[in-house]
């Protein structure tokens, strides 16, 4: 066993000798050495195999360090310690020769690569002594080795992050940053566009590790561009290799940032589209921007954050039993997240609007913020209501029917800070009587009678205000259609429905499918005044018009339901603020839609949904339809079990129809479904309907608590 242990020392001690030799071979040369093309593949495993010798090289230096009593235990150590040093410093060998491999390929420049390549050499030389000093005579030697050789692994792996994560990549997250720069002193590039290029950017694209010969740490480096040529055209992103790459797909070898690496967000794609739009100046001041430049807006974003703070509310919460009672077909109340004070109330149906329906919410006037009038006819006489709400934050009267006269009244309201009057006839002077309005901070003046000249009137003269004018199109630019709309809003009908679809562009065609097709701006066919609806139907639309991009399309579903029971009783009742109409939220014909805080669907969690359906005559009944939703990352889950009863009486109910809908999975997308129980052709006068929340799965964020049911509908077929 010894001469076994003292002849593998010593093949060890010669390759770590030879190891040695063809390293600083490999280092001297550089890249005026040849190797063969395997010899890079095994260089760009560099990465992988850097993590070992730390490992060893650490842990046998810990062991110089520990002292055994027991001869045997010592003897034991003693030898463990030479085959881990031995190990590391092989290792080191190895890692090293990858490393200087793969500093060789293109895109690694002078700077930290040169102090890294120095930092590898020092750490073999030093991990080489530390095995063949190891049993020196004077333990302070080997020992004084072993602190050597820890400094010098920190060091190199500090010049190597620097190189694959960017300039003071480990000291970052303690190193003052100066983010609290007022928006006045700010510089769009040195403030808002460099930190980007550092974070996304800079990891591969810095002085030491310049990838397709581009380096972004400099703005002569910037304009220099790389070997595919300039980064940007100041003036024209639409051009410009920046953005080219930037929105290329994530799955094509050119995109920027690559797959895998953290990738830019929506802000920070405009904020670089912007910065090139406006001439790419390195010097520019955020103050000298015009105050609706869409740089100015992203910068006021990015660096004041405190004005994005939530608000604070000094009102105590209305009673929920009264909140419900305001509910209506027509109208909703609701919080404006769960079990919070503050509420929000949106009207539908112009047709049956009038001012009662807000003078009935004054009852919870201390609690109301927003208000969603939009559409319907209030006149400029209701304002004096309106402005009794003290609390209102927000108000949208968009397409009403005022005319400004009364304006000026809503200046009483001393929260008030966006107004929407958008598609109203509201004049110059009728807007400025808002001056005094304590708290407004935005007024929405779109599709109004006032000219562009006006409303730059208007915003000299409202100085704390921001008047937004809308879009106006003054270069020609080819524009997309936003999608056609829906009139009559019902999705649910008994016999048949005539289906109206329509645009607020004129001149604007629209195009639609019945058969699950996609539909085209050439062949599909042309929306006319309705379409006869029959059975259930998938309708796909979508709006054209000449020199403009076709709009997104809209997709609708219309189901029938064949029979309406008398009533509907809720045996349990919803919980959260998740009570819409109560019973009648399940027969009023309105589906829920993607929005489950829209007033319009019943929530369960803790209980199973269970109803009494009665029909005032039996009923040939074969399906029951139940529209749910389904939002895994709002812990929104299908039922975990659906059981359908009936018979002719309530001591009579048989069990029709038993469902286990399929387990939610971690990708699942937001969805709207219908859930069809079928069975044989049954007699019913009476059926129980009860679902069964499911359990938040093991990969979930909640996991091991009941997940949200959400109901919308029942048909009856």
């Amino acid at each position: 066993m010894t001469w076994n242990r003292i002849r593998w020392q010593h093949i060890g001690s010669q390759l770590l000798f030879a190891a040695n030799i063809f390293a600083l071979v490999l280092f001297i040369a550089g890249s005026k050495a040849i190797v063969p093309a395997w010899l890079q593949v095994v260089g760009r495993m560099h990465p992988l195999a850097l993590h070992f010798p730390i490992v060893l090289l650490l842990l046998g230096s810990l062991l110089l360090f520990v002292q055994l009593r027991e001869p045997e235990a010592s003897r034991w150590k003693t030898q463990f310690t030479s085959w881990l040093l031995l190990a590391g410093a092989l290792s080191t060998a190895v890692t090293v020769i990858m490393g200087l491999l793969l500093a060789r390929e293109e895109g690694y420049t002078d700077g930290n690569i040169q102090w890294h390549k120095w930092g590898g050499m020092a750490v073999l030389w030093a991990a080489s002594s530390l095995y063949w000093l190891r049993s020196y005579p004077k333990p302070w030697l080997p020992k004084t080795g072993a602190l050597a050789t820890a400094a010098l692994l920190l060091a190199t792996g500090h010049f190597g992050a620097n190189i694959t994560h960017g300039n003071n990549f480990v000291l970052a997250p303690v190193t003052p940053h100066n983010t609290a720069v007022p928006l006045e002193k700010a510089l769009v590039y040195e403030h808002l566009v460099k930190p980007v290029l550092e974070e996304k950017c800079m990891n591969c694209h810095n002085a030491g590790k310049a990838k397709g010969g581009l380096s972004m740490e400099l703005p002569q480096q910037l304009l220099a561009g790389g070997k595919s040529g300039k980064l940007f055209i100041p003036g024209n992103p639409a051009i410009s290799l920046m953005m080219e790459r930037l929105h290329l797909p994530a799955e094509d070898k050119k995109h920027m940032p690559p797959a895998g690496k953290p990738q830019l967000t929506e802000e920070e794609v405009a904020l670089l589209y912007y910065w090139i739009k406006g001439g790419a100046d390195f010097k520019t001041q955020v103050a000298s921007l015009p105050a609706r430049d869409s740089l100015r807006l992203l910068a006021a974003a990015r660096l004041q954050p405190a004005a994005s703070k939530e608000p604070v509310y000094d009102f105590s919460p209305a009673d929920d039993k009264l909140v419900r009672q305001l509910n209506n077909n027509y109208r909703v109340v609701y919080p404006i997240a769960l079990h919070a004070a503050p509420l929000v109330a949106n009207w539908y149906n112009k047709d049956k609007f009038n001012i009662t329906s807000v003078r009935e919410l004054l009852p919870v006037k201390e609690q109301l913020i927003e208000m969603h009038l939009q559409k319907m006819p209030v006149q400029d006489a209701d304002l004096v209501v309106l402005s009794q709400f003290k609390q209102l934050r927000v108000l949208n009267l968009s397409f009403s029917n005022i005319t400004g006269q009364t304006l000026a009244t809503l200046t009483k309201l001393p929260h008030l800070q966006s107004l929407s009057l958008s598609g109203t006839p509201v004049t110059l002077q009728q807007l400025t009587s808002l001056k005094s309005a304590p708290a407004l901070q935005e007024v929405y003046v779109w599709n109004t009678s006032l000219s562009h000249a006006d409303v730059k009137q208007a915003q000299k003269m409202l100085r704390q205000v921001t008047v937004v004018e809308g879009f106006t199109n003054d270069k020609g630019e080819q524009l997309k259609l936003n999608q056609p709309t829906l009139p009559n809003a019902a999705s649910v009908f008994r016999n048949s429905i005539q289906l109206k679809l329509q645009h607020p562009v004129k001149g604007v065609e629209i195009r639609y499918t019945i058969d699950g097709s996609a539909p085209d701006s050439l062949h599909s066919p042309v929306f006319k005044d309705s379409l006869l609806i029959t059975g259930n139907t998938t309708v796909r639309a979508i709006a054209c018009k000449q020199g403009w991009y076709a709009s997104d399309p809209i997709q609708l579903q219309l189901v029938k339901t064949t029979y309406a029971p008398d009533s509907i009783t809720l045996v349990t009742q919803p919980e959260g603020a998740y009570f819409a109409s109560g019973g009648s939220t399940l027969t009023d014909g309105q589906k829920g839609g993607m929005d489950y805080k829209n007033g319009k669907w019943l929530g369960y969690t803790k209980n199973a949904l269970e109803a009494i359906v009665w029909f005032p005559q039996p009923v040939p009944l074969k399906s029951v339809t139940i529209g749910s939703l389904r939002n895994v990352g709002s812990f929104i889950f299908l039922p975990q079990q659906i059981e359908v009863w009936g018979g002719t009486s309530p001591q009579q109910l048989k069990l029709l129809k038993k469902i286990i809908p399929p387990a939610g999975k971690k990708d699942d997308p937001v969805t709207v479904m219908d859930i069809d129980c079928a069975f044989p052709v049954t007699q019913v006068s009476y059926m129980k309907i009860i679902m069964t929340p499911a359990i938040l799965p093991s990969w979930h964020p909640g996991k091991g608590k009941h997940a949200w049911l959400f109901t919308d509908e029942l048909l009856f077929n």
